[in-house]
C-alpha cells in the first residue's frame, strides 16, 4: 500500500480507493442471496438433496448477475455527474476516472457472482480451496498493481489490473463449485422458483448489512463534531487495535454458519447444543488471554506503536473498548447461529432498534467525556448487544449456555483470574516495556499449556491434536 500511494500519487491513489468504495458499498446489492445461500444449501447437503441444492445455487447466481449488472449499468451512467459535480476530479484526470467507473461497473457483476460461489463452497465447507484461490489472486491483485503504477501506468489500468485479479478468483472459484456439484445447469426457466425463499431470508440479513456500518463509524462522526477531528484519529487506533481481536471470533463463525444451518431440525438438537456449547467455550478460553493482555499491557504497546503522549491520551480508550470487545467477539456466535437457524429478523430488528440507542448514548457521553466517553457509549451499546442475542437464541432456538455456565465458566474464569494477577504482578516488576511484554507473552503461553491440560475436553484432544497435525502438514507442502 504505502508503494502503491508513493508510485500513483496522492491524486490518483484517492481515485483508486474511491473506486474500490464504491464496489464495496455496491455489494450490498446481492440483498442477502450469499447468506441465504450458505444456509439453505448447507440444509440441502445435510440431507442430501442436490437437486434442491441445484436449484438454490441457479436461483442465488441468477439473481446476483442481474443485481450486479444492473449495478454495474447504473455506475456507469452516473459516472459523468459523480466525476464533474460530486468528486470534482481535475480536467487532466477525467478521462483516467470515466475508465475506472467503467472498471467499477465491469467489477460489480463480478463480485456478486463470486460471493455465490463462495457463499457454496462454505456450505461444503471447502475454506482450504477458499483460503488458497483468495491468497494467491489478492497477492497478485496487489502486486500487479503496484507493478503498473511503478512502470508509470495511470490509474485506470491499475483499477483494471484489480478488477482482472477479481475474475480470476471467481473463475476459479466456479470451476472448484463446478467440480463439487457436477450437472449444474445455469440461467433454467425455473432458475427463479427458489427466489422468494432467498429474498424472505436475505431481506433482514440486508438490514443488518445496512445498519452494522452506521453502528461501528457513527462514534467517529460524532467525536469529530463534538470534540475535534484530531480526536477522531486518537479514538480510532486502539478501537482498530481492540477490534483486531476480531479475527479469532470471524474465522471461528465463517465455519460455524453452515454447521449450524445443518443442524436445525428438531432431531438434531442434542448435536446443536453440543456445537453451540463448544464453540462458546473455546472462543471464550481464546479470547480472554488477549483482552487480559491488552489491558494491562496497552500503555506499553501503545508506547512502543504511537508513542509515550499518544499513549498516555488513549489507554483509557483501549481499556473501556476492551469489556465490549469481548462481549462483541462472543455475540458472534448467537449471531450467526440465529441467522442459520432460520431467524435473522431477530438480528436485522435488533439493529434497527440499537440505531437510535446508541445515538442517544454518544449524544450524551461524547461532550461529557470526550474519546473516553465514546468509547463507553461503545462498550454499553456491545454488551447490550450481545446479551439480547444470548437470550434471543436460547428463547427462540433451545440453545442455551446454562450447563456451560455450571460446568467450564468457573474453571475458564478462575484460571484468567490467575493469568490476571501474574500479568499485572509482572507490569510492576520490570521496568522496561520490552521485558513486561516478554514476561506477558511467556505467561500468556503457561496459560494455553494450563488450558490444555485442565480446561480443553478429553473428547475434543484427539480432533484439535488431529487438526493441528494436518495443519503442519499443509504448511509443509
Amino acid at each position: 500500500m504505502p508503494k502503491l500511494i508513493s508510485f500513483l500519487g496522492d491524486t490518483q491513489f484517492g481515485l483508486f480507493s474511491l473506486a474500490w468504495v464504491v464496489i464495496g458499498y455496491l455489494a450490498f446489492l446481492d440483498v442477502g442471496v450469499n447468506r441465504a445461500a450458505t444456509k439453505f444449501v448447507s440444509e440441502h447437503l445435510a440431507e442430501q438433496d442436490h437437486e434442491s441444492t441445484r436449484l438454490i445455487v441457479r436461483t442465488a447466481l441468477a439473481t446476483n448477475l442481474i443485481l450486479g449488472l444492473a449495478g454495474g449499468l447504473a455506475v456507469s451512467l452516473v459516472s459523468p455527474y459523480l466525476i464533474q459535480s460530486v468528486l470534482k476530479v481535475s480536467a487532466d484526470l477525467q478521462s483516467q476516472a470515466r475508465l475506472v467507473f467503467c472498471a467499477v461497473g465491469l467489477a460489480v457483476p463480478v463480485l456478486l457472482v463470486q460471493g455465490v460461489f463462495r457463499a457454496v463452497l462454505s456450505s461444503y465447507q471447502r475454506f482450504g480451496w477458499i483460503n488458497a484461490v483468495n491468497a494467491v489472486t489478492t497477492t497478485a491483485q496487489w502486486g500487479t498493481a503496484a507493478l503498473l503504477a511503478w512502470k508509470g501506468h495511470g490509474v485506470a489500468l491499475v483499477v483494471f489490473s484489480t478488477v482482472v485479479a477479481r475474475i480470476a478468483a471467481t473463475a476459479a472459484y466456479g470451476a472448484v463449485l463446478f467440480r463439487l456439484l457436477p450437472n449444474l445447469q445455469l440461467f433454467r426457466s425455473h432458475d427463479f422458483h427458489g427466489l422468494p425463499k432467498l429474498l424472505r431470508f436475505g431481506g433482514w440479513v440486508s438490514v443488518s448489512q445496512l445498519v452494522s456500518p452506521l453502528l461501528v463509524y457513527l462514534d467517529r462522526v460524532l467525536i469529530a463534531s463534538f470534540v475535534s477531528l484530531a480526536a477522531v484519529t486518537l479514538y480510532t487506533v486502539p478501537y482498530e487495535a481492540m477490534t483486531r481481536l476480531r479475527i479469532i471470533p470471524t474465522s471461528l463463525v465463517s465455519t460455524l454458519y453452515p454447521a449450524f444451518s445443518e443442524r436445525g431440525g428438531d432431531s438434531q438438537q442434542v448435536q446443536l447444543q453440543r456445537l453451540y456449547e463448544g464453540s462458546v467455550r473455546y472462543l471464550l478460553i481464546m479470547m480472554l488471554p488477549g483482552i487480559l493482555f491488552l489491558v494491562v499491557f496497552g500503555t506499553e504497546l501503545l508506547s512502543l506503536w504511537m508513542g509515550a503522549q499518544f499513549a498516555k491520551q488513549t489507554t483509557i480508550v483501549l481499556q473501556i473498548l476492551a469489556f465490549g470487545v469481548l462481549l462483541n467477539c462472543m455475540a458472534n456466535i448467537p449471531y450467526n447461529a440465529l441467522q442459520a437457524l432460520g431467524r435473522p429478523d431477530i438480528t436485522g430488528k435488533l439493529h434497527l432498534l440499537e440505531l437510535p440507542f446508541y445515538l442517544a448514548l454518544c449524544i450524551v457521553m461524547i461532550p461529557r467525556w470526550g474519546i473516553a466517553g465514546a468509547a463507553l457509549a461503545n462498550s454499553i451499546r456491545i454488551s447490550f448487544d450481545a446479551l439480547v442475542l444470548f437470550w434471543a437464541l436460547q428463547k427462540y432456538c433451545r440453545c442455551s449456555v446454562g450447563p456451560l455456565w455450571a460446568k467450564a465458566v468457573p474453571r475458564i474464569l478462575a484460571l484468567n483470574v490467575l493469568l490476571a494477577m501474574v500479568l499485572i504482578g509482572i507490569h510492576f516488576t520490570f521496568d522496561s516495556s520490552w521485558e513486561r511484554l516478554a514476561g506477558g507473552v511467556l505467561a500468556s503461553g503457561i496459560y494455553f499449556l494450563a488450558t490444555w491440560l485442565f480446561l480443553v475436553d478429553k473428547r475434543d484432544k484427539p480432533r484439535i491434536g488431529e487438526a493441528l497435525r494436518l495443519l503442519r502438514r499443509q504448511s509443509a507442502v
